[in-house]
């Protein structure tokens, strides 16, 4: 899967055992994140393109999460993208 020029397709991560549902995530990035029968995080898909829109919401998703539950990393190389290391 790629994505606009300069663009590389992403994972999102969930610890399930730290998320506690607040929903920050998918009000951020509702196209890659929602909240399953039992109110916690989970990706809509395993994969996304990280265009510019989708990787500005999928970072915020990941940087207001109130316990760090979630994690980008490439798809290609399984680097962390956020949050930073």
């Amino acid at each position: 899967m790629t994505g606009p020029a300069g663009t590389e397709p992403v994972v999102v991560r969930v610890d399930r055992d730290r998320c506690i549902g607040s929903g920050m995530c998918a009000l951020s990035a509702p196209g890659s994140l929602a909240l399953d029968a039992d109110g916690r995080a989970r990706p809509v898909a395993e994969y996304a393109d990280a265009g510019a829109e989708l990787t500005d919401g999928l970072a915020e998703a990941v940087e207001y999460c109130p316990v760090e539950a979630l994690a980008l990393h490439s798809a290609r190389g399984g680097y962390r993208i956020a949050p930073a290391e």
